[in-house]
């Protein structure tokens, strides 16, 4: 994971490889203004607000096996999820 490339499948992929099956995912979301810092760095215009999508990766054991904390200019983003009619 250290690589600039670690090949196809990314993160995940290479969590499995390393014996670590993954179970399930839990995303929490979230619109807020953004801090200044989160501003400048995103280069967004002021009122834009920002998304916030934190994800966590669970093993077949329930341990969290990753966490993602991604900030997201609202403007530039649709957030889609699917899932099926249980």
């Amino acid at each position: 994971m250290e690589e600039a490339d670690t090949g196809t499948g990314g993160t995940y992929a290479r969590l499995e490889e390393a014996g670590h099956l993954l179970a399930s995912f839990t995303e929490h979301v979230r619109a807020r203004m953004p801090t200044p810092d989160e501003a400048a760095l995103l280069q967004i215009a002021a009122g834009t607000p920002v998304i916030t999508v934190t994800r966590v990766a669970y093993g077949e054991s329930g341990r969290p096996l990753e966490m993602n904390d991604m900030v997201l200019a609202a403007d530039r983003y649709e957030l889609t999820y699917e899932w099926p009619a249980d």
